[in-house]
C-alpha cells in the first residue's frame, strides 16, 4: 500500500479513533463506557467521515466503541473504504462476534485485541463473557499469527492484574518468538467510571504509584515489542476521536467521558 500523505491539521494528529457505537456484546469489571455516552454512527455518516479524514491527510483510523463487530453497519466494507483511501485501518475489539476467516482477511491491518492475564481465571472473573474468554483470545491470537497478521494487545492494570503483569510479559514474548507480530503493548490504568469501574472502584483501585511501579516492571524486561503506559486513555496528541451526539458528528482531541479510547 502506498504512504499516505503527511496530515494537514494543525496539531500533528495523524489519527482518528472513531467510536462508531457504545453497546458491547460482554461485560467487564472496568468497563469505563455507559450505555449513553455517545450515539452509533449511521453507515453514512461512518462512510462519509472516512473520506473525510482522508482527504484531511490523516494515516491511522481505529474503529472501537463499544464493540465494533456488534455495531449495525458492515464494519468490514467500512474498514476496506478506509484502507482503499490509504488509511492504515486497527479495529479495537473483544474478539466475540468475529467473522469466519477474519484473519485473512485484508481489509484490517492490525488487529487490537485484550489480554488481562496470563492466568485464565483472572482474566474471565474480569471480562465475564459465559467460559473461556480468555481461551477465545488465545484463539484469536493463534489464527493471527498462523496469517503473519499484526496485533496489538491491551491490559488494564487493576488490583487483580497488577501482581501477574510479569507472567503475562513473559507469555507475549513467547508469543512473538513463535512468530506473532506484536506491534504493541498497551498498558491502561484502572478508572473508576461507567457501567463496570464505577460498581468495581473500590475493588480494582490501583493507586498511581503502583500503577507506576508495574509499568516500569514490564519496561525493564526488555521485550522485543514497544510498551505504552496509559495512565489516562483520554488524551493522546497524536490522537482525534470522532463520535456522534445528538445525531451530528462530533470530534476532539478528547472522547467523550466515560467512553472507552483504546489506542493502537
Amino acid at each position: 500500500m502506498s504512504e499516505p500523505p503527511a496530515p494537514t491539521t494543525e496539531r500533528d494528529v495523524f489519527v482518528a479513533v472513531v467510536l462508531l457505537h457504545p453497546r458491547c456484546n460482554m461485560t467487564c469489571s472496568f468497563c469505563v463506557t455507559p450505555d449513553d455516552a455517545f450515539e452509533a454512527l449511521d453507515e453514512a455518516q461512518a462512510h462519509a467521515l472516512v473520506d473525510e479524514l482522508a482527504a484531511r491527510g490523516l494515516r491511522t483510523v481505529v474503529f472501537g466503541g463499544g464493540e465494533p463487530f456488534a455495531w449495525r453497519g458492515d464494519l468490514l466494507r467500512l474498514a476496506g473504504a478506509a484502507r482503499a483511501r490509504g488509511l492504515v485501518v486497527q479495529v479495537g475489539t473483544n474478539g466475540i462476534a468475529l467473522p469466519a476467516g477474519f484473519a485473512a482477511d485484508d481489509a484490517i491491518d492490525r488487529w487490537v485485541l485484550p489480554l488481562e492475564s496470563a492466568d485464565a481465571a483472572v482474566h474471565d472473573r474480569l471480562r465475564r463473557h459465559g467460559p473461556g474468554h480468555h481461551a477465545l483470545i488465545l484463539r484469536r491470537l493463534e489464527a493471527l499469527r498462523a496469517a503473519g497478521r499484526e496485533v496489538t494487545l491491551s491490559t488494564v492494570l487493576c488490583s487483580e492484574t497488577l501482581a501477574g503483569v510479569a507472567p503475562l510479559a513473559e507469555a507475549l514474548r513467547g508469543y512473538q518468538a513463535r512468530g506473532g507480530r506484536v506491534h504493541a503493548w498497551h498498558l491502561y490504568r484502572f478508572l473508576p467510571w461507567g457501567r463496570g469501574g464505577a460498581p468495581n472502584a473500590a475493588r480494582l483501585a490501583v493507586s498511581a504509584d503502583a500503577y507506576a511501579d508495574a509499568c516500569a516492571r514490564v519496561e525493564a524486561l526488555g521485550l522485543p515489542f514497544r510498551t505504552f503506559r496509559r495512565a489516562d486513555m483520554y488524551r493522546s496528541k497524536n490522537v482525534e476521536f470522532v463520535w456522534r451526539a445528538d445525531g451530528v458528528v462530533q470530534r476532539g482531541i478528547e472522547p467523550p467521558r466515560g467512553a472507552s479510547a483504546e489506542l493502537a
